[in-house]
């Protein structure tokens, strides 16, 4: 136990590499897209924090391992959709991402479990979904 307890002390001295928060840009899909303000809030609960470059990091993001963890999830995360770029993908790339994100809305794999554990407000409701989803059918 006093093995443990020196451990999770000495790798809290073992520097993040949390990714920067930054703004908006041109190629930021709510942006881009002029987004309605009912769907661009609902995108930036459920979706913004793991899938763009705006990560709002929560306070336990600063004591390791869950800082690691969290880390890794964004970066997976952003690998797969990032919001924040969507600009820049070219026009099949949209639309096959687009197409991804109806059918994990619809089958209810986003936002994912493990998120919505800590972050309830992240749940979207049936009627969220389907406007969600009806959404960004139009844009598809």
């Amino acid at each position: 136990m006093f093995i443990l307890i020196i451990v999770l002390v000495g790798i809290q001295f073992i520097p993040t590499n949390h990714n920067p928060n930054i703004p908006a840009g041109p190629d930021d899909f709510l942006i881009l897209n002029n987004t309605p303000a009912q769907i661009g809030k609902m995108l930036k609960t459920s979706c913004y924090n793991c899938h763009s470059e705006q990560i709002n990091y929560p306070w336990y993001s600063n004591f390791q391992p869950a800082g690691w963890l969290l880390d890794k999830h964004f970066r997976e995360g952003m690998a797969e959709l990032n919001f924040s770029e969507f600009g820049s993908l070219f026009g099949r790339m949209k639309k096959m991402k687009l197409e991804s994100m109806i059918k994990q809305i619809e089958q209810e794999k986003m936002p994912i479990p493990s998120y919505t554990l800590i972050h309830r407000d992240a749940i979207l409701s049936d009627s969220e979904r389907n406007e969600l989803t009806t959404y960004l059918k139009t844009l598809n």
